[in-house]
């Protein structure tokens, strides 16, 4: 059984991020040993998917497996990459901060003084937090579609922005807008819906900011795959989805703007590389 693209790409990535902690004169060994343990877990649940799976299931089942695991290196990678923070640049950041006032404090701040902003930031609130559905349900609508055929090709596009957008965190280290004390966003709307978004954070995050956003690269690139292959009204939906992921993120602070405009175009990155690679497959 040969290695699908997707899965290089994932034995590249966990190998890639194992090497540099290596190397990394920062890193403690107790983080070293934290990368290299993660980095060898996504590793052979890769090669568990590719080579030893189609051994032990029908033909049928394994494929469908097949098209499913790779959600499991794909969250393993971020906390892989997570193992990695050890500081922030605080001038980046003081960079970040300016570029939001000038992008995105005008238009949240002229919403929250609307008589609907409160529906409209519950609604981005829901949205931010619908990206953790986003790549299941991308790949559900496929095999709804029936075009799950196009499962290989969709994880090729899906991890290569998701390993792309988290592979700059050991980089580029910046906290989240919404742990910086903005005096101009505390203006905005607050739910229990946010209240919520920052329960799951605390519990599930490595606790500091994707540059680019991951959940915005991620979502993107869900949503080209399947407009690109499922029926059009189906990928108009997904790609709905990825816009309002993206603006919930801003207008959450879990990300700065920059995070999520860089987010879309490594996944249309992500998703012409795909194309390129399926030509020469």
């Amino acid at each position: 059984m040969h290695l699908r693209t997707a899965e290089w790409i994932s034995l590249a990535a966990f190998s890639w991020l194992v090497a540099l902690a290596w190397r990394r004169p920062s890193l403690d060994r107790v983080r070293r040993a934290k990368i290299t343990a993660i980095g060898a877990g996504g590793v052979g649940v890769t090669l568990f998917a590719s080579l030893a799976l189609p051994l032990l299931a029908d033909p049928r089942a394994a494929r469908v497996a097949r098209d499913w695991i790779p959600y499991v290196p794909l969250l393993l990678f971020y906390w892989q990459a997570g193992q990695f923070v050890t500081r922030s640049d605080v001038a980046f950041e003081e960079r970040l901060e300016r570029l939001d006032l000038r992008l995105a404090a005008p238009p949240l701040l002229w919403c929250a003084r609307q008589p609907w902003a409160p529906w409209l930031f519950s609604y981005l609130e829901v949205s931010y937090m619908s990206y953790y559905l986003s790549t299941p349900l991308a790949l559900g609508a496929l095999y709804w579609t029936g075009t799950d055929a196009q499962a290989g090709h969709f994880w090729t596009v899906v991890l290569l922005a998701a390993y792309g957008s988290c592979s700059v965190i050991p980089f580029i280290q910046t906290r989240p807008p919404r742990a910086l004390g903005e005096k101009w966003s505390a203006a905005l709307p607050a739910g229990k819906v946010r209240q919520f978004n920052h329960w799951i954070l605390r519990q599930g995050s490595i606790h500091a900011n994707t540059f680019p956003s991951a959940h915005v690269a991620i979502a993107t690139a869900c949503a080209l795959v399947v407009l690109q292959a499922a029926p059009l009204w189906v990928g108009l939906l997904f790609l709905w989805g990825a816009i309002s992921v993206a603006l919930g993120a801003v207008a959450g602070r879990y990300h700065y703007a920059l995070d999520a405009i860089l987010g879309a175009l490594f996944a249309a990155a992500a998703f012409l590389a795909g194309l390129a690679l399926a030509e020469f497959a």
